[in-house]
């Protein structure tokens, strides 16, 4: 994992505290060894060119990537909206204060599908979605899911010499010819055939026990409009 660097600190953009350099994620699924250290320093300043900097709020915990235009607040909670009905709002987002975020760090899986700027935690999903104008339900952790693929492969990927090799070749984005060699590709499609019957006996109840314990890797939020939250004047 990259480390943390002695950068100027920033400010959150959810709750105002300060947000210091995190991690660096390379730009393309093959630029780095999830089993190993991330090559990406997050104090090189020339790091923004071919990674995606994170830095993360010493208060509410959330993830911010790096970028010179503000967040978009709306947008990052649009991004997140799963289903509608009547004044009833449901979203959904990767949980980075979940067992399988801490135990992935910079080869967590949900990573690579994380969209937006935020990475958040249930304190910063709700800061998101009041800042927004809504009021939110405390959130839920589904035991089954995209969090227990997210689980399933964050424990493979400490094997593997490809990030999230099963998740990227199985959709078509990596292949032997724009890999980290052939050698390479067939070695981690052996070992994640040959591992995965035993990961899932591990990473399925964890994952199950996880979400019970409210450290699920997926964090479902139900909101409706602070207007209906007010009480009636007079």
């Amino acid at each position: 994992m990259a480390r943390r660097g002695g950068q100027k600190a920033t400010r959150c953009p959810l709750c105002g505290a300060a947000a210091h350099p995190w991690i660096g994620l390379p730009l393309r699924a093959t630029d780095a060894s999830v089993g190993m250290l991330s090559p990406i320093d997050p104090d090189d300043p020339n790091a923004a060119e071919t990674a995606r900097l994170i830095d993360r709020c010493e208060s509410c915990g959330v993830g911010i990537e790096k970028r010179p235009l503000p967040v978009d607040l709306a947008g990052e909670l649009e991004r997140l909206e799963l289903a509608r009905g009547g004044e009833e709002i449901v979203f959904a987002a990767p949980n980075r204060a979940s067992w399988q975020g801490g135990l992935g760090g910079d080869g967590w899986a949900a990573l690579g599908e994380w969209p937006g700027r935020l990475l958040l935690t249930p304190r910063a999903f709700a800061l998101l979605i009041e800042k927004n104008g809504l009021v939110p339900d405390d959130p839920a952790f589904p035991p089954w899911g995209s969090n227990q693929r997210w689980m399933w492969q964050s424990i493979l990927n400490g094997i593997t010499l490809h990030p999230n090799f099963a998740t990227e070749a199985r959709a078509g984005r990596l292949r032997p010819a724009n890999s980290r060699g052939r050698v390479a590709f067939a070695a981690d499609t052996i070992a994640s055939i040959l591992a995965t019957p035993l990961v899932l006996l591990v990473s399925v109840p964890l994952e199950a026990f996880a979400s019970l314990f409210g450290r699920g890797g997926r964090m479902i939020v139900r909101a409706r409009s602070a207007q209906k939250e007010s009480p009636p004047s007079g």
